[in-house]
């Protein structure tokens, strides 16, 4: 890997104005800065315990910033987790819970907790970040189990089922597994779920893992050679358990995909809106030109804003009871793309709608 150190915050980066037809300056540095110092990490001998340094290394530089939210560390059905938001919250809105990424085998703390913030604070919801065992001390079945069993105890709790479940990447097939499997329990559903670049399906089959194997500034072919092993060593990659794609979408509450056009896992958001149609589930995708892996995460990035902005507007109109909102995430006002513009750099509204 370079020897490349990445100090930007969201606090140092210059504002410039751009156009939106093309990713903003800030998504090109990101992307330029992914190309240097994440996508040559998938070489032979990588191991587990390299990724968790380079990452932790990341973590460390993107989350400096103080959460400035309530937050509550807790242990749910013998699953540690925390709540991002205050008590009130969940009383007044309802609760979303949120399956972080990281392939299955790391967890960025500070990253996805200040996200769990912005979340919390854009929608009025509390939200619940799971901690669940990581591969390969804890390989396929524990993800899926402890998810389940928080979601069972959420379902039984006070404050009753969550009405949002999200996640992206890793989170993302964990949400989706945890809602079929919560689906054939018969236990209530969320009113709606969020998919962020979330794979669906561990044995690489979707055409994008070829084609955007060049374009892709995060993921290289071994990635795809190394992290499904972890997770589920020596199992039938089709298993829907472990690639939900190849599950029952039928039942399921409405799903919103966002990825990035130049991912390698674009296909598992494309096929995956299209099996969910196919099954007579609601579903919406949205794909951004040129936005890397899980670009939502990115703070800095303006279209990251506008996609959270997305998020809320999908959130609220399938959860029509919610409470009134947070004055600074009323997203009706502002999603007109005509709207997103100004003399600093522009969110852009440049993504694909299918």
């Amino acid at each position: 890997m370079p020897d490349v150190e990445f100090y930007a915050t969201a606090d140092n980066w210059p504002e410039l104005t751009t156009s939106t037809d093309m990713p903003s300056f800030r998504a090109r540095m990101i992307n330029t800065m992914l190309r240097l110092t994440v996508k040559p990490l998938w070489r032979p001998g990588l191991t587990v315990d390299g990724i968790r340094r380079h990452t932790a290394r990341t973590d460390a530089r993107l989350s400096r910033r103080r959460v400035d939210c309530a937050t509550e560390p807790v242990t749910i059905a013998g699953v540690p987790a925390k709540w991002y938001g205050a008590p009130d919250l969940a009383g007044r809105n309802g609760t979303l819970l949120y399956l972080h990424g990281g392939a299955w085998c790391v967890h960025l703390p500070g990253m996805y907790g200040a996200f769990a913030a912005k979340l919390s604070a854009a929608t009025g919801m509390r939200v619940l970040l799971v901690d669940y065992r990581l591969a390969p001390e804890h390989p396929f079945p524990a993800a899926i189990d402890d998810c389940l069993a928080v979601y069972r105890a959420l379902v039984a709790g006070p404050t009753g089922r969550p009405r949002v479940i999200a996640g992206d990447s890793a989170g993302g097939n964990l949400s989706l597994v945890t809602l079929m499997q919560a689906r054939d329990a018969q236990l209530p559903l969320p009113e709606c779920a969020v998919l962020l670049s979330p794979a669906t399906d561990i044995s690489m089959s979707g055409p994008s893992i070829r084609y955007n194997a060049k374009a892709d500034p995060m993921f290289s072919a071994g990635a795809g050679d190394l992290l499904p092993d972890l997770y589920g060593p020596g199992l039938e990659r089709t298993l829907p358990l472990i690639s939900p794609l190849h599950g029952d979408w039928s039942g399921l509450p409405p799903l919103y995909f966002l990825a990035g056009s130049t991912e390698m896992l674009l296909d598992d958001s494309v096929r995956a809106h299209d099996r969910a149609l196919q099954a007579g589930t609601s579903s919406r995708i949205d794909v951004w030109p040129d936005m890397p892996h899980v670009f939502p995460l990115f703070p800095m990035v303006p279209e990251a804003k506008q996609a959270i902005r997305d998020i809320v507007a999908f959130i609220e109109e399938h959860a029509r009871d919610m409470a009134a909102l947070p004055q600074s995430a009323e997203p009706h006002a502002r999603l007109d793309p005509a709207l997103v513009s100004g003399g600093t750099e522009a969110e852009p509204a440049n993504r694909g709608v299918l």
